[in-house]
C-alpha cells in the first residue's frame, strides 16, 4: 500500500510503501533463462571465428557470475535418433547438449528439457557421416513450419523417454527437473486435441521406462495470445501437469504494469482449480521483428523494462520466469544471417552483424545493457523465495520483497518513468530492520567489462524505515545483509 508521509527531509512529502502482511503464497521456482545447445554443434564449426574456449571462458564463467537457477533447453528428436529406433549419444549435437548439462551440474540450476517437435526436414552436421543427411522424422508431413506435430504420439514418447532415461541413468546428470513436450505447440499448428494424447503419451512412456518419477511435467507452453490452450490443458490435464508455463512478447514500455499482472493473473485463473503453479516459460520485449529480432535489444532501458515485467510477472504469482535467450548465436551452421538469433544477453562474434545491428558493437561476446540488469534477478531473486508486492503508486514504476526461506529479505525497484522518485520504505513483518548493500542498474554507471554489478552503498534503516531514492529510468536493489 502507499501512502504519504511529511519526511525529514524539509517539508518535502514521500509516499511511503508499506511491504504488505502476506505474500502472493507462491513460493519461487527461480530465474531462467534460455540456453540452446547450438555453440559447440554449430557456432565453433562456422568460419566466424568461436572456438570451443569460448564456451568455456565466455558462456561457462558469466553462467557461473551470473548465478543462474534454471534452463530452458531445446532439443531435436533426430539428435539421438538419426534412424528410427537407432539411438546415437556420441555424435556433436549430444556434445553440445552435454556441454550445456554439464554446466547446470556443475553450477546446481535446474534444467527444462523441451522437444521443439519433429523435424520436417533438416541437415544434419556432417552430411557424409553415415545415419547423417537430408531426410524426415516421424513427422506430420502436411505440416507447414519447420517443426510440426508428431505422426505418431506413441514414437514421439517413446524418443522423448529415451534420451531422459539415458541421460539421467546412464550418464547420472541430476539437473534435469522439468521436461516439455513440443514447444509453442499452439503455434506450431498442433490442436490442443492432439497436445493433449501426446502428454497422455509420454505420461505412459515415461511410467513404463521408471522415469516418471524423476521428472516433473512442465506442460501448455503457450504463446501469449492463445490462452485457450493453456485451459484446454488445464482442464484435461490437470492430473499429468506438475507445473504450467506461457510465453508473453506483448508487454513493451508503454504497457501499464496492470496490464501486465492483469495477464498473468488470468493465466493463475486458469489453472487455478489444478492447484499446480504457473510460471512464465519465455519472455522478451514486444518489438520484434519476426522470432529472433528485437528492436530495442542494444538499448539501456531495455533492461528496466525486463525487470519491471518480471516483478508484474512475480507480484501477480508467477512461480519465476525465463527470460529468451542468454547468447546471441546460430540455430544452424549454414544457417543465413538473418535466421541468425539476436536476442542474447550478450553479442556473438563481432564480424558476424551486419548493418543497424553492427552500431555501438566493439568487441567479440559484448555484453548487451539488459545483461547487468537481469543479472541482478538471477543472483538475488532466488528459488524457494516468496514473494511480498510492492505499490509504487505509479504504472510505470513497481517493486517486489522477497524473503528468503532464511529469513533474509531482498527488496528490488523498477521505475521506467523520467524522473526521480523518492520514497520510504516499510517493513512490518520484521521486528527490527538490517543494513542493505545497495546494487543499481543506471545509466552511465556500468562496468566497462563483464564484471557484475558491485554494491553502490550501504543502506542503514532510519528507524523503522528505509529511505530511498529512485532514479529514473533505473533498476534498485537492497539486498540484507547476511
Amino acid at each position: 500500500m502507499v501512502s504519504l508521509l511529511v519526511a525529514c527531509h524539509g517539508k518535502e512529502t514521500l509516499p511511503v510503501v508499506t511491504v504488505p502482511e502476506h505474500s502472493t503464497g507462491v513460493e519461487l521456482e527461480g530465474m531462467g533463462v534460455e540456453l540452446d545447445p547450438h555453440f559447440i554443434a554449430q557456432n565453433v564449426t562456422r568460419n566466424d571465428g568461436a572456438t570451443r574456449d569460448d564456451w568455456n571462458n565466455i558462456v561457462v564463467r558469466r553462467v557461473k557470475m551470473m548465478d543462474i537457477q534454471r534452463f530452458r533447453v531445446m532439443l531435436l528428436p533426430h539428435w539421438w535418433e538419426p534412424v528410427k529406433g537407432q539411438y546415437m549419444f556420441d555424435n556433436i549435437e549430444m556434445e553440445s547438449l552435454y556441454a550445456v548439462l554439464d554446466l547446470a551440474e556443475e553450477t546446481g540450476a535446474k534444467v527444462t528439457l523441451v522437444v521443439w517437435g519433429c523435424p520436417a526436414g533438416c541437415w544434419f552436421i556432417d552430411p557424409e557421416t553415415p545415419g547423417y543427411g537430408k531426410r524426415y522424422f516421424n513427422c506430420n508431413k502436411e505440416g507447414t513450419n519447420w517443426v510440426t506435430a508428431p505422426e505418431d504420439n506413441e514414437e514421439f514418447a517413446a524418443n522423448f523417454s529415451t534420451l531422459v532415461k539415458y541421460l539421467i541413468e546412464e550418464k547420472g546428470y541430476t539437473c534435469i527437473n522439468e521436461v516439455t513436450p513440443f514447444n509453442e505447440p499452439d503455434g506450431n499448428v498442433c490442436e490442443s486435441g492432439q497436445y493433449i494424447q501426446i502428454v497422455k503419451a509420454m505420461d505412459r512412456r515415461f511410467r513404463s521406462d521408471g522415469i516418471r518419477d524423476k521428472v516433473k511435467f512442465n506442460l501448455s507452453d503457450n504463446t501469449d495470445g492463445r490462452r485457450f490452450f493453456l485451459k484446454d490443458c488445464a482442464d484435461s490435464l490437470s492430473q499429468y501437469a506438475d507445473i504450467f508455463n506461457s510465453h508473453t512478447y506483448i508487454f513493451g514500455y508503454e504497457t501499464p504494469n496492470s496490464v501486465t499482472m492483469e495477464w498473468e493473473a488470468a493465466n493463475l485463473e486458469t489453472v487455478a482449480k489444478t492447484g499446480k503453479k504457473h510460471f512464465v516459460g519465455e519472455f522478451g520485449s514486444n518489438l520484434c521483428v519476426g522470432a529472433s529480432r528485437q528492436t530495442d535489444i542494444n538499448w539501456y532501458k531495455r533492461g528496466v523494462l525486463i525487470v519491471r515485467n518480471c516483478l508484474n510477472f512475480m507480484n501477480a504469482g508467477a512461480a519465476g520466469a525465463s527470460y529468451w535467450s542468454l547468447i546471441d548465436q546460430y540455430y544452424n551452421r549454414d544457417a543465413n544471417y538473418e535466421t541468425m538469433q539476436q536476442l542474447g544477453l550478450w553479442r556473438y562474434k563481432k564480424v558476424v552483424y551486419q548493418g543497424d545491428d553492427a552500431e555501438g558493437c566493439e568487441t567479440d561476446y559484448q555484453p548487451r545493457p539488459n545483461y547487468y540488469a537481469f543479472s541482478l534477478l538471477t543472483r538475488f531473486v532466488r528459488k524457494d523465495d516468496t514473494v511480498y508486492p510492492l505499490d509504487l503508486g505509479n504504472d510505470f514504476a513497481n517493486g517486489s520483497a522477497f524473503r528468503s526461506d532464511n529469513g533474509k529479505w531482498t527488496y528490488v525497484f523498477a521505475s521506467g518513468i523520467e524522473r526521480d522518485l523518492s520514497l520510504i520504505l516499510s517493513n512490518e513483518n520484521v521486528k527490527r530492520l538490517g543494513k542493505c548493500e545497495v546494487y543499481e542498474y543506471r545509466e552511465g554507471c556500468l562496468p566497462e567489462d563483464d564484471s557484475m554489478l558491485s554494491p553502490v552503498m550501504e543502506l542503514k534503516p532510519s528507524g523503522n524505515h528505509y529511505n530511498i531514492e529512485l532514479h529514473s529510468q533505473s533498476v534498485l536493489v537492497l539486498r540484507e545483509k547476511r
